[in-house]
């Protein structure tokens, strides 16, 4: 048997099995607002990150902001939606006839499903009544290790999806070992969260850029107390052989401010408060910058920025977003600990677009290296491209849902 009718069987067997075990149907379905086009929205429900679900919708909404949506699978916050009115939530429907019920009521123009799941009685649903179905940031990796039989359904499955979007190449091969034609597949890169660049005053940045012309100057942003102590035993190893080096240190409760200054002391190392408002000077080896308002200033100046956080816990404010830096261009070091950014941080670490450290002895390797500006400039031009190329990949995924949804492609 070729193996196309063989995973043709083995999915109508699944989901004859799936309406057998069927439990009762809603008694109704709610109707979102509005009567633009119903867009169907399934996450997964396996996802450890999910992606930036309320950034897709945004790309969605700025090409027709009559949309409407149905959510089902993994949750998806509401404030995704601008206006929750047009919105409805359900749970994943399991078995045919549920799905028949779903379509019938609400009518959606298409299906987009985001995330590692193939929901087999939806997608099967969703296709027998005419409806085209989109996959995206699907890596399916593991759908390729699956039984002969649960890999003949996946078979089944992904023949039926008009267009699947995989983040890189690796993604690609897997969708092809399901079966997928090399015409269904596109890679758009991963779906990253995308942040405004923080704001500086320009000023300000130009007035210090001058004073520190020809000084390295690093930062740490939002270091642990333990980590100050790391960043300044860093430093003194730089200045043994860049005696003008400037470290800056910001984004510190108030309260260790003055543990700093006397770590600074017996390490004797010069420290200055940003506060006192003077410009540093020559003999100044640390910038103390306890707020983190002007923390945009501070990437701007560092083209090497520590991430405070991510090598030792302490007291300390929260880690900042990686992506701060990045947008900005400074070469980041961080340590192991991903904290809330764990997606950002592999994204950052496949690019080979930031430094993992491990230890005290690497946090001095790295910034000695990084004193060469072709290695700290490398390394911010691939952190650059991360951070900044979400909104591009948005944009593609938005673009195929609707151009699908309306017929064009």
């Amino acid at each position: 048997m070729s193996q196309a009718p063989a995973s043709s069987l083995a999915l109508r067997l699944h989901l004859w099995r799936r309406a057998v075990l069927a439990v009762d149907r809603q008694d109704s379905i709610p109707i979102p607002d509005g009567d633009g086009p119903l867009v169907h929205i399934h996450m997964s429900e396996k996802t450890e990150h999910p992606p930036a679900i309320q950034q897709l919708v945004a790309a969605m909404l700025a090409r027709n902001p009559d949309l409407r949506f149905l959510v089902t699978g993994g949750a998806i916050p509401m404030d995704a939606f601008p206006d929750p009115s047009v919105v409805v939530t359900l749970p994943v429907p399991r078995d045919p006839a549920t799905v028949r019920q779903m379509v019938q009521a609400l009518a959606p123009r298409i299906l987009m499903i985001l995330g590692d799941q193939l929901p087999a009685a939806l997608i099967a649903g969703v296709t027998e009544a005419g409806i085209p179905v989109i996959l995206a940031e699907a890596r399916l990796v593991a759908y390729t290790r699956r039984s002969s039989w649960r890999g003949a359904i996946n078979r089944g499955l992904i023949s039926r999806i008009s267009r699947i979007l995989v983040p890189d190449q690796s993604a690609a091969g897997a969708a092809m070992q399901l079966g997928a034609a090399p015409a269904q597949i596109e890679t758009t890169g991963p779906i990253v969260e995308t942040i405004p660049p923080l704001p500086a005053n320009e000023a300000e940045r130009r007035a210090l850029a001058q004073i520190l012309r020809a000084r390295h100057i690093w930062l740490a942003a939002a270091p642990t107390m333990p980590e100050v102590t790391a960043v300044l035993l860093a430093h003194q190893s730089t200045l043994h052989h860049n005696h003008r080096a400037l470290l800056i240190i910001a984004g510190l409760p108030p309260e260790l401010v003055p543990e700093v200054q006397k770590e600074c002391e017996r390490l004797g190392l010069a420290s200055i408060l940003r506060t006192e408002d003077h410009d540093p000077e020559d003999d100044d080896h640390v910038l103390i910058a306890e707020d983190s308002y002007e923390m945009g200033l501070w990437y701007r100046l560092a083209p090497v920025c520590f991430m405070g956080g991510t090598l030792m816990r302490g007291e300390g404010l929260e880690p900042r977003h990686p992506f701060e830096p990045a947008a900005l261009g400074s070469a980041i070091i961080h340590g192991p600990i991903p904290g809330p950014h764990a997606a950002e941080w592999n994204q950052l670490g496949s690019a080979e677009a930031a430094r993992l450290i491990a230890d005290q002895d690497a946090l001095t390797k790295a910034v000695d290296d990084l004193t060469a500006p072709d290695q700290a400039a490398t390394l911010a031009r691939n952190a650059w491209a991360i951070s900044t190329g979400g909104a591009a990949v948005l944009r593609t995924i938005a673009d195929r849902v609707l151009n699908r949804m309306e017929g064009k492609a």
